[in-house]
């Protein structure tokens, strides 16, 4: 803290795995400090909560080279990010910097925070998002502002499926973070996956290695900048992946700062701070709009078995959830027709459309509780009108769901395809 131009340090009193604690009087939760090691640069941190009179810091750094009585400065400063359009088309840290080293000048510096939102700011939702993939524009149609889960196991197709969204929706802006991503991901997402999207794209990135508060703050601050533009009045596509590693970093934090373990080990504060990132999307009066679509890595392909998946499937307006066994079977994107769900559908369509979609999802719902009987050849031709009719349309069907990922279709050529396949399963 500093006191008419005088800096009073506190000093380390504890070092423990990835955190420590210090004295240091004036400090509050979410201040920034800076820590001084004997040897080598200072180490930056953040305040997460308090043991009596000492305080927890968690460094956004190793904490290699730091011991007890190594001097701490509280800033009394909450962290910041850069962010404005000079950011657009970069791959950036949670703090606003490239990660390419290019200085950045014009950019503004906003505090890496989530504010409530009054929930008469918000307008109703009533214009389609073009994701560009056909099986969900077609049969789980998603409105601006809309929030919505992309539940899968790994392996699945999840990110690839992300990238195509980002690459082919009908956004503005994208602020695309990845959060606990592998090192050696990030490069090939970005140019393999995300190519020319990129243009009007913030990439914020924390890889895997990186310390839990860094993660953290990687998330928070992809929101602080969906926000900016959407200000601005811009329609925004905020696509974080995933919001799974989001929630087990602050699960690592909630643990250090002594919150009691719930199931699993999650803390309360995990299913608070997921909920505020979640309500930071939707369609704002006094700005544009921020679609948020978050992964959801599902433990086991269960998500009753998980319970950060089995909260937010509450806290979303849909969930796209892909199916291994379609994956497995060379469907790609392996959108699963019968447990998938968009809940703002019926108010954004055609009562035409509506029509088309259910009467899709009826005739592979039957078709699904039949297929182990027509799998082991046990299936008697005309035992279900339903079941037959998938079977004899059964490549159609595939073909409507596969989509080449370098490849987008937009949300008029969804819905077209989608009145083929309907008036081919009614021989019309």
């Amino acid at each position: 803290m500093s006191l008419k131009g005088v800096k009073i340090y506190g000093k380390i009193v504890k070092v423990s795995g990835i955190y420590l604690e210090a004295y240091n009087p004036g400090s509050a939760t979410g201040d920034m400090v800076e820590i001084f090691p004997s040897f080598g640069e200072s180490i930056y941190g953040e305040v997460i909560g308090f043991n009596e009179d000492r305080c927890i810091v968690m460094p956004y750094g190793k904490l290699s080279g730091i011991k007890p009585g190594d001097r701490v400065l509280v800033r009394s400063e909450h962290v910041s990010t850069s962010t404005g359009e000079i950011l657009l088309g970069k791959v950036v840290d949670p703090f606003g910097k490239p990660l390419d080293g290019t200085p950045i000048y014009t950019a503004e510096k906003l505090p890496i925070e989530l504010f409530s939102i009054n929930p008469l700011d918000r307008e109703r939702i009533k214009e389609v998002f073009d994701t560009g993939i056909r099986s969900i524009n077609a049969l789980f149609t998603l409105g601006k502002g809309q929030k919505i889960g992309i539940f899968a196991g790994a392996g699945v197709g999840k990110s690839t499926l992300l990238g195509m969204i980002t690459n082919y929706s009908a956004a503005d802006v994208v602020v695309l973070a990845l959060i606990g991503e592998r090192g050696r991901e990030v490069r090939e997402f970005i140019e393999d996956v995300l190519g020319e999207g990129l243009k009007k794209s913030i990439v914020v990135v924390s890889t895997a290695d990186e310390p839990p508060v860094v993660k953290v703050k990687g998330a928070l601050s992809a929101i602080v900048h969906a926000r900016y533009f959407a200000q601005k009045g811009a329609d925004v596509l905020l696509v974080m992946d995933s919001i799974t590693r989001f929630a087990m970093a602050q699960r690592e934090i909630g643990l250090t700062a002594g919150e009691p373990p719930t199931l699993k080990g999650y803390t309360p504060s995990v299913f608070h701070m997921m909920a505020n990132i979640v309500e930071s999307c939707g369609n704002f009066k006094k700005g544009g709009s921020i679609t948020g679509i978050f992964s959801v890595l599902v433990e086991g392909d269960d998500i009753t078995l998980d319970p950060v998946a089995d909260a937010l499937v509450g806290m979303f307006d849909g969930h796209i959830v892909l199916s291994r066994k379609r994956a497995n079977a060379g469907i790609f994107p392996a959108v699963d027709p019968v447990r998938s769900l968009s809940r703002l559908m019926p108010r954004l369509v055609s009562e035409e459309h509506i029509t088309m979609a259910m009467y899709v999802r009826e005739l592979l719902n039957s078709f699904e509780s039949m297929e182990d009987l027509v799998n082991l050849g046990l299936y008697k031709k005309g035992s279900n009108l339903a079941v037959d009719k998938v079977i004899e349309n059964k490549d159609l069907i595939d073909n409507f769901f596969k989509q080449n990922y370098k490849v987008g279709v937009s949300f008029s050529e969804s819905v077209e395809d989608l009145r083929k396949l309907y008036s081919a399963l009614r021989g019309e």
